[in-house]
């Protein structure tokens, strides 16, 4: 429920459905760019100063072209190019039309060559989804942990009140025996003033309870998001079954399971592709361009058309283009800033692997120790029952006094009371040892594929 529907882990949702708009736009550098161009333009003007005679030109272009990135960093282009003139001088190029097709490809050979640079951008915008899905398991991890605790402070509790309600019951048969007591003259009426006390202080001890309770209940309410009416009751039971784990086994999952050493890889991965990246664009700009058409010439657009689809006259050309900004301070620099990024990630990453390491051990460590107190806290209510029972035994043969009897009750109730602190404290250890270890999903069944997270997030805009 709390994976579900917890507030804010659907705030969490949304950072990878925005990252993987990112990778949506970085792939658009692959999207062919279709130009054209519709442009007629004329002029009236005279053929010599003085002069009565007018020229009037005018001309008609159609342009048509693709343009399509390829892998290799380079691009390739056909163009249609459509020329029409015509003038009133009735000379032989008065009037004709010039249509050219024209196909154009160019590769970079030094920077910029290569797959790796040319989708620099797609790189880094899926990592940078990779790691906002890291930081939603994270999320979700520390999501599901706080639930558990939620739920096992409910848990301790409604035991609480269930133990409270039994010393009122108990405080209240005190009293009432005392009371017979007293009238069959066997007790003195002064320890009526204890039992009596005896009861009003557990009834305010219950009422701390049922408000702890209530608390509890309300928090675990709100934190899952719970549209249920009334007050959330814990069922089953809590079991206390040893963790067969050594620290070895804990530390080697966490350190291939934690969201924090996902996330923190990923930078890695990231830092050292563009410290790559950067050392090919430090390279001089060197490119190899050419391109191949065939073109017309007529006074009309059929014979113009026929000469193009003949091939009888082809246009070409090819060439080498350099440039190199003298010292390259910039690209330098980006290099050098990638380089200490680089770095600066794998230290990071080794601090986070021995922060886990070290959370992951302390965490194994209160396991254990939980485990042990739930065996000594065991053994102190069974003590204090048998101390209740014997002071019981006692009070009714007038061996001891009914403040006797009522300490030993409360001293029955603090034991019962750690006991249950004990379960309940042993679980909150399980769960934070399963979360340090980055598999408490996984303990709890909940498998949720990465891709469904960003079309979750898109569904609440709708």
């Amino acid at each position: 429920m709390a994976i579900e529907n917890n507030l804010d882990l659907k705030v969490q949702t949304f950072n990878p459905a925005i990252a993987a708009t990112g990778i949506q736009g970085a792939r658009s550098i692959y999207d062919t760019q279709l130009t054209s161009l519709l442009d007629y333009r004329g002029q009236n003007s005279q053929v010599v100063p003085d002069s009565s005679q007018t020229i009037r030109p005018r001309h008609f272009d159609f342009n048509a072209g693709v343009q399509q990135l390829v892998p290799t960093g380079g691009t390739v282009s056909a163009a249609f190019t459509n020329a029409w003139f015509e003038d009133n001088l009735n000379g032989p190029l008065s009037q004709f039309v010039q249509p050219q097709l024209t196909l154009t490809f160019s590769q970079p050979i030094l920077q910029g060559l290569g797959r790796e640079v040319t989708e620099r951008g797609i790189t880094l915008a899926e990592d940078s989804a990779n790691a906002a899905l890291a930081d939603w398991e994270q999320k979700a991890e520390t999501t599901a942990a706080s639930a558990s605790t939620l739920f096992y402070t409910l848990y301790k509790t409604r035991e609480n009140l269930d133990t409270s309600k039994a010393s009122l019951a108990s405080a209240r048969r005190i009293h009432e025996e005392n009371q017979a007591r007293v009238k069959a003259g066997v007790l003195a009426s002064y320890q009526l003033l204890d039992s009596e006390l005896g009861v009003l202080s557990r009834e305010v001890g219950l009422l701390e309870s049922e408000r702890a309770a209530q608390d509890a209940a309300d928090s675990l309410k709100v934190f899952l998001q719970s549209p249920s009416r009334g007050t959330l009751v814990p069922t089953g039971g809590i079991t206390t079954e040893k963790v067969p784990l050594t620290a070895d086994q804990a530390t080697s999952i966490a350190l291939r399971k934690r969201p924090e050493l996902l996330k923190a890889r990923i930078t890695l991965q990231s830092a050292e592709f563009s410290e790559k990246v950067s050392r090919n664009l430090v390279l001089p700009s060197l490119s190899l361009f050419g391109s191949a058409g065939v073109t017309g010439l007529g006074s009309g657009y059929g014979g113009a058309f026929g000469d193009m689809t003949s091939g009888e006259y082809p246009v070409w050309s090819v060439g080498i283009n350099f440039s190199y900004p003298i010292g390259n301070s910039s690209a330098e620099a980006e290099l050098a800033s990638n380089r200490l990024k680089a770095t600066q990630a794998r230290v990071s990453l080794k601090s986070g692997e021995e922060s886990v390491g070290l959370e992951v051990r302390n965490a194994l460590r209160a396991v254990e120790t939980r485990f042990r107190q739930i065996e000594v806290t065991r053994k102190g209510v069974v003590v204090a029952e048998v101390r209740f029972d014997s002071y019981d035994k006692r009070q009714k043969l007038g061996l001891a006094t009914t403040k006797d009897l009522l300490d030993a009750e409360s001293q029955l109730v603090a034991a019962k009371v750690l006991l249950t602190g004990a379960l309940a404290d042993y679980q909150v250890a399980l769960t934070e040892l399963y979360r340090s270890m980055g598999e408490l999903l996984d303990r709890h069944h909940l498998r949720i594929d990465k891709k469904i997270i960003p079309s979750k997030a898109r569904k609440e805009t709708r």
